[in-house]
């Protein structure tokens, strides 16, 4: 399978299970990894034989602004559903990223990263 990806997707957003989180909201950065056979694309070197960037970016853009999750987990189970949904996909891999963790301590950021297939 081959694998297109889109890395360091940055969006503001209200998530997360405390309350000045989903009140004053943070930055979260998503990274997908669509896998699809680009055999097409790559002879036809025609749009409409792979992803749109720019559409597949819209589409997680409007999920992360019009929505709230508490957890990261949620989150990026609902960019993998509604991407695998609007696009032609084998498998999608998502990694979400809250660099601001709220812990006593000093963390990069906190990750989480699911894969999952789509429904034939």
């Amino acid at each position: 399978m081959d694998r297109l990806t889109l890395h360091g997707m940055k969006f503001y957003s209200h998530s997360g299970i405390h309350s000045f989180e989903r009140d004053v909201g943070q930055l979260f950065e998503i990274d997908l990894d669509c896998y699809l056979d680009l055999s097409e694309a790559s002879r036809s070197d025609r749009i409409t034989d792979t992803v749109n960037y720019p559409k597949l970016f819209q589409t997680v853009k409007d999920l992360m602004e019009k929505s709230s999750f508490n957890l990261m987990e949620r989150l990026a189970g609902e960019i993998a559903r509604k991407v695998l949904v609007e696009f032609s996909l084998e498998r999608i891999t998502v990694r979400c990223r809250k660099p601001r963790v709220p812990v006593k301590g000093f963390i990069d950021y906190a990750e989480v990263e699911i894969t999952r297939d789509a429904v034939k």
